[in-house]
């Protein structure tokens, strides 16, 4: 099946820029196997933050979704309308490299076509997962925080896992070395949270989101990730011995579930996290 793809640019923007996402996009495209691309795909390339946030925040109150700011990234993705969306801030990146955001842009499109269901997007709460959070600390509240924050950490581990193996692992690798270039607001996040042992670990599932992925490019022998790994470490060096340590274990255990659908990854996930002592 081939997947009809719509690109909705803003007003007047600029014929260049547009020519490059089209470009970009039909690499990722000419990679996949057809029957792992969605009938139908749109990415919507905004203007401004502003133009973003507001499209964002009347989805939101239309849908019932209750997320994070998304404005705050390169470029983002979603299914609450039943088939996959991307969208691009061109005043967010356009002070940003081109190979990163090539990469960021593949890296949504990747999501796009391996999470571009509802399947992804909702989160369920077993019972006995329940009442582990609730035994150690977490209400539902903090527990759902805790999911969405691993939820991201697999999608993104699975997404440049496959970009990776289909050779498009050096975009991916300059979106990483993007992303570690700057953990100060990170670092400041974990100098409060570390006082609580439930605040610590949902910060925990938020740094899992860049180790992850190249603890997963270690396993399959990415030429890329020695030297992903020695930035990491530089990049988190604030973390304690122990604190490395842990998210290295968690990571392992994430990954021996590699075959098992969205659900069961992200309940083990959530059972790994909760019981992991850091």
């Amino acid at each position: 099946m081939t997947a009809q793809i719509e690109i909705v640019p803003y007003d007047g923007m600029d014929k260049g820029f547009l020519s490059q996402i089209q470009t970009w996009v039909k690499k990722v495209l000419e990679k996949a196997a057809p029957s792992s691309t969605p009938p139908y795909l749109r990415l919507t390339i905004w203007k401004n933050i502003k133009a973003l946030k507001e499209f964002y925040d009347h989805e939101k109150e239309d849908l019932g979704v209750v997320t994070c700011d998304e404005s705050d990234f390169l470029a983002t993705h979603e299914a609450w309308r039943g088939y996959p969306r991307i969208h691009i801030c061109h005043e967010r990146v356009k002070s940003v490299q081109d190979v990163v955001i090539e990469g960021v842009l593949h890296h949504e499109i990747g999501h796009a076509l391996i999470h571009g269901s509802m399947e992804f997007y909702t989160f369920k709460f077993t019972d006995r997962l329940q009442e582990a959070a609730r035994s150690n600390g977490f209400d539902l509240h903090l527990l759902q925080q805790c999911v969405y924050f691993l939820s991201i950490a697999i999608k993104d581990w699975e997404v440049i896992l496959w970009l990776t193996k289909i050779g498009l692992g050096p975009c991916q690798k300059s979106l990483l070395e993007y992303m570690m270039k700057d953990t100060e607001e990170e670092q400041n996040a974990w100098r409060v949270a570390k006082q609580s042992p439930v605040l610590k670990k949902i910060t925990m599932a938020a740094l899992l989101k860049i180790i992850l992925p190249i603890e997963a490019m270690i396993l399959i022998r990415s030429e890329d990730a020695p030297k992903l790994k020695d930035q990491w470490n530089e990049a988190y060096g604030w973390l304690s011995v122990t604190e490395q340590n842990g998210l290295m274990r968690l990571s392992r255990r994430i990954m021996e579930f590699g075959e098992s659908r969205f659900q069961e990854k992200l309940e083990n996930a959530a059972y790994g996290l909760i019981e992991e002592p850091f």
